[in-house]
């Protein structure tokens, strides 16, 4: 323990977007009441966060009438007027996906839009080469890509049955029929093949500029009033309670949902904003709204989730080290007497098994009904496998849906994301609900994470809302040999490195290195330590095949680099190479 202090202590002593150039000329919803939502801070993660922008897209082409966006042939495509000192000069704007202008390419303007704004939102369909851009007066112009030159021509125009102007666009990839909305007008379904109508539902408390499919969920992403995030069900045309601000706000554009390369998450929404200058951004769509409200409290300790079970019997109702709730005003993100996160079944309306278990919901006696928000993290840690599957029984005691509802996982605490949503499909009696992958949403379970429960509502648990959660059980699978995993590497404190699925009984050699993660090669794999390197005291391995050992940290070592990897003398095989900064 010794040389670790005294070798690290040798060591250690040896812009703003530009403004436009003229006032701007905005396409706007005269009924918008504006955004509603508290926008996500600096670094919060989830939806709504910025995922890459805001960029500029009026200056370059001198266009500060700037209306509709679509990702599409590695491209962002943006549809324009004109600049209000030059007339209506309509065009297609191409950028490449970091926003850099590329060229212009004119739309066509039929009778029943010359004089208006042209084209709004987009939708493509990048196999076939095609991109559909809606018009006043139901029309929709179709615009060919040609894949040599990169650039779009004209091809024809579809007039349809909708009876508004077609300002937010997209597609259902499965059936084919695409859905569009003029603000705060009626959501249709239509077929762009014969211009019909398929259905239409009054969706009055949405104003919507923009559309986009959500492949991953099967629902829609449309742009509302001071350009939130508001996510849509095209089988009920309504809204499903999940939104967000936005980092730039001001009058909404169009929008599209894609795969972007850096979002980890999963989908992101780019979306146009009429603002000064008219931009666009890419946002987040996964996980909980960023933000205050959304902070839940993390556990102080870890525990191993291998063969991890829990009935909530043990506890008496007093949260282990190992778990944390977090009860809750979501408005404010201050504590609610009146929120209700037990584990103790203290409203007296059974489990699955035994008395206790998971209650989440409104005060159950309380007739003061309003929104609180609920969740228990667990602790975990799942070291030496590569895979982790949950199973537990639940209880719907009637759940409308909101952001924060159901199963998340994390490794970080702040990053989440979500592994099972409806709360709302289970039924009003106890259900097993198994299966659920903790592995392959993004964050790794293959050292400590997080596994969240969480709920929202506003009425009483057991009476019209609430979620009970019982019977907890993980499974691990995908052993992956000896696990190295480092604690507490905290300048001042004591750190433990430990060592997990390792030969029972054996022993364990490990040091580490200030000057590089190799890697060396031997006989048994490469050494994950760049010379010199030192060796510290080998572990002893328990029947369980868990070693450890603690070695205090000087203060001053922190901001330093460490570089630490370990080898099983007992199977001959290194483990994992671990890169650290020291706190």
């Amino acid at each position: 323990m010794r040389y670790l202090t005294g070798i690290l202590a040798s060591m250690l002593c040896c812009g703003l977007l530009p403004g436009a150039a003229a006032p701007q000329n905005n396409d706007t919803d005269p009924a918008s009441s504006g955004a509603v939502f508290a926008a996500p801070p600096p670094g919060a993660r989830g939806l709504g966060s910025l995922v890459a922008g805001p960029y500029d897209v009026e200056t370059a082409p001198f266009d500060n009438r700037c209306l509709g966006v679509e990702e599409a042939w590695g491209h962002l495509w943006v549809s324009g007027r004109g600049h209000t000192t030059v007339g209506d000069v309509y065009m297609i704007h191409k950028y490449d996906m970091n926003g850099v202008y590329v060229i212009s390419y004119p739309q066509n303007v039929s009778a029943a839009n010359s004089g208006g704004w042209g084209g709004r939102d987009m939708e493509a369909d990048a196999a076939a080469n095609t991109l559909w851009v809606g018009n006043d007066a139901g029309y929709v112009e179709v615009m060919d890509y040609d894949p040599v030159t990169g650039g779009l021509t004209y091809n024809s125009t579809v007039i349809t049955m909708v009876p508004t102007t077609i300002r937010a666009l997209c597609q259902d990839p499965v059936s084919g029929n695409f859905f569009t909305k003029d603000f705060s007008a009626d959501l249709y379904e239509f077929d762009m093949n014969t211009g019909v109508v398929v259905n239409s539902w009054p969706l009055t408390n949405l104003s919507a500029y923009g559309l986009g499919w959500d492949y991953s969920t099967g629902l829609m992403w449309a742009t509302g009033s001071g350009t939130t995030l508001v996510e849509v069900d095209p089988v009920s045309g309504l809204l499903t309670g999940r939104s967000a601000a936005t980092t730039l706000g001001g009058s909404q554009g169009g929008a599209d949902v894609y795969d972007d390369p850096r979002n980890t998450n999963g989908p992101s929404i780019v979306a146009l904003h009429q603002s000064s200058p008219d931009s666009i951004a890419v946002y987040d769509t996964v996980g909980p709204p960023g933000g205050l409200g959304w902070t839940v409290n993390l556990p102080a300790t870890f525990v191993s989730a291998d063969a991890y079970s829990d009935d909530f019997e043990a506890y008496g109702g007093v949260v282990p080290p190992h778990m944390a709730t977090t009860a809750i005003d979501p408005a404010s993100g201050l504590p609610d007497i009146e929120a209700w996160c037990d584990i103790g079944g203290a409203s007296g309306l059974g489990a699955a098994s035994g008395i206790a278990c998971l209650e989440m919901g409104l005060d159950p006696v309380s007739n003061n009904y309003h929104n609180v928000r609920n969740a228990l993290v667990l602790g975990l840690n799942g070291s030496g496998f590569t895979t982790q599957t949950l199973d537990f029984m639940a209880i719907d005691h009637g759940e409308e849906v909101h952001g924060i509802d159901g199963v998340w996982v994390s490794d970080d605490g702040l990053e989440w994301f979500q592994v099972y949503s409806d709360w709302g499909a289970l039924p009003a009696v106890w259900t097993a609900v198994p299966g659920v992958d903790l592995s392959s949403s993004g964050p790794s379970t293959q050292g400590d994470f997080y596994l969240m429960f969480g709920q929202e509502d506003n009425y009483p648990y057991g009476y019209l809302d609430g979620v009970g959660v019982d019977d907890i059980v993980i499974t691990s699978s995908g052993n992956t040999g000896p696990v190295l995993a480092v604690s507490n590497l905290v300048g001042g404190s004591v750190t433990t490195i430990s060592v997990s699925n390792a030969t029972p009984g054996g022993t364990v050699r490990h040091g580490y290195s200030l000057a590089g993660g190799g890697p060396v090669n031997t006989p048994y794999g490469d050494l994950l330590l760049s010379p010199p390197f030192t060796e510290l005291p080998a572990m002893a391995i328990d029947p369980a095949g868990d070693g450890s050992m603690s070695a205090p940290v000087p203060p001053f070592a922190s901001g330093l680099s460490v570089w630490l990897h370990a080898f099983d003398l007992g199977s001959l095989s290194f483990t994992n190479g671990l890169a650290e900064v020291i706190g």
